[in-house]
């Protein structure tokens, strides 16, 4: 049994542990020696971003492109992302998991749930930078960061499981005691998630480089839990302030906004950065869709893997610009027209390859930043907002239509309030597909469960399958047993499992 899984929280919070030795030894390193610069400060920062990182297929890193990465695992798991090779992704397309299951994906839920530990880690990191030695501003400004990132993994961790345990500072204090830490409630952990993102939003500036947290970062997590939690009062107000800033804006061109030329551009409020030179900080979502014979660039190397299904392709009009990145055919080197009706792949789907060519892109390697959060999301967010608390009016319209003209399609105009909000519905679909979206989208809107089993009967009916159906509890995820056990229980299963 590895110690890292451990409920009670001995990890990094050692570092707090003072040294009694009374010989001085310059081949160890202590805690005092630490954060007594800026430099130390932001090196500090720079050590919690790993875990938020692209990867190399799984492990720790939340944004993997495999089956258990976040955006992965959350497209898969509705109706706009598929794999035509079976396997895990048939078990998350038709989401038959259960909290003893012996599929692979256990895995996930194991790796998933350990990263509640960073919550503390991150903790015990800004209560260092608050005591260290460097100046105020740059303790204030860092301290900003880490609140930063630990309310963006506090939103990971509530999407999939909802409130996880949280250490007490007297708890890191004391990390040679066996506290067995139970889950928050919704009370505790949105005053922990509300703590640490109000104080990022107070004091992280407005712009900064790629890869850095900021001001709109942090309004734009907070929006997310808002959003999770139907808080949509508080959050029509996060839209309006994050759109004040005047930071942010939508790009022309739709296809444009995941190629490394545009990288950084002021659509893209968060993203991770990526690197095609490096195995670990790759974007390797280029290479899961496209296929081993599609030309692509001169050194790319596809594994001819995930689609967009026939069925949601087909819920696009024919009009819409954002198609112009998912393709239906294509021609090989050799002059082989493939189509649906001679490839496996497209057998099963269309190919989403909506970030662009990258031409430094070497085997499956892509440099292509992984987009987490832009202002599209925004709009349609203030469109939905505004609908659910006054109901549709002129700017309701209005915000939903800008996203859909830059598409080439018309506005929309007249509907009642039901009828508007599955339009935004769809329209969140058409619009941020493979970027990790649609499970949330579709639980708010209370259809992830009945489109899952929409699914299930669909595949069942040709009597080749025999898939169960799903309730609501599938809305979250279930918390591995080997962390109940390991609390003596004081971690409760999340109701259905």
């Amino acid at each position: 049994m590895k110690k890292n899984k451990i409920i009670y929280v001995l990890a990094f919070a050692l570092a707090f542990a003072s040294c009694q030795l009374e010989r001085e030894d310059y081949t160890e390193i202590y805690p005092e020696d630490f954060l007594k610069t800026e430099n130390d400060l932001r090196l500090a920062v720079n050590s919690l971003m790993y875990e938020f990182g692209t990867g190399y297929w799984s492990g720790e890193a939340i944004f993997s492109a495999y089956y258990d990465g976040y955006q992965v695992m959350s497209d898969m798991t509705t109706d706009v992302l598929w794999s035509c090779w079976g396997w895990e992704s048939d078990i998350e397309y038709y989401q038959q998991w259960k909290d003893n299951s012996s599929s692979s994906l256990t895995g996930f839920f194991y790796r998933a749930f350990a990263h509640y530990q960073f919550l503390s880690k991150a903790r015990n990191t800004i209560r260092r930078i608050e005591a260290c030695e460097a100046p105020e501003e740059a303790r204030i400004h860092y301290a900003a960061e880490v609140h930063a990132l630990r309310g963006w993994m506090g939103l990971y961790l509530y999407d999939n499981f909802g409130p996880v345990p949280v250490a007490t500072d007297a708890q890191l204090d004391d990390p040679l005691t066996f506290n067995y830490i139970g889950r928050l409630t919704e009370e505790q952990y949105d005053s922990v998630m509300t703590e640490d993102l109000t104080y990022a939003i107070d004091n992280l500036p407005e712009t900064a480089p790629v890869g850095r947290m900021t001001k709109g970062i942090a309004m734009t997590l907070l929006l997310k839990y808002r959003m999770m939690q139907g808080r949509f009062t508080e959050a029509e107000q996060l839209c309006r302030d994050i759109i004040a800033l005047g930071v942010y804006e939508l790009q022309d061109d739709y296809t444009k906004i995941f190629d490394v030329e545009n990288e950084g551009n002021s659509e893209i409020i968060l993203c991770v950065p990526a690197n095609a030179s490096a195995s670990w900080t790759s974007n390797y979502m280029v290479a899961e869709v496209l296929p081993a014979d599609m030309p692509w660039t001169a050194q790319a190397l596809g594994w001819g893997g995930y689609v967009m299904p026939w069925d949601f392709y087909n819920t696009f009009s024919s009009a819409d610009k954002r198609l112009e990145c998912v393709y239906t055919n294509y021609t090989t080197a050799s002059g082989k027209y493939v189509d649906n009706s001679n490839s496996q792949q497209l057998k099963y789907g269309a190919l989403p390859l909506k970030y662009g060519k990258d031409q430094n892109m070497t085997g499956s390697q892509s440099g292509n930043d992984l987009v987490v959060y832009r202002y599209a999301d925004i709009l349609l967010s203030l469109s939905e907002c505004i609908a659910r608390n006054s109901g549709v009016n002129a700017e309701a319209e209005e915000m939903l239509n800008q996203v859909r003209r830059r598409a080439g399609l018309g506005d929309i105009k007249g509907y009642n309030t039901d009828d508007f909000l599955d339009a935004i519905l769809l329209e969140r679909g058409h619009e941020f597909y493979l970027e990790g979206l649609r499970r949330q989208d579709l639980i708010r809107f209370g259809k992830y469960v009945e489109y899952a089993n929409n699914r299930i009967q669909q595949a069942n009916s040709t009597g080749s399958s025999s898939y169960y159906t799903v309730d609501n509890s599938h809305n979250r995820y279930p918390i591995p047993q080997d962390f109940i056990d390991e609390s003596k229980s004081a971690i409760i299963q999340n109701p259905g499992y």
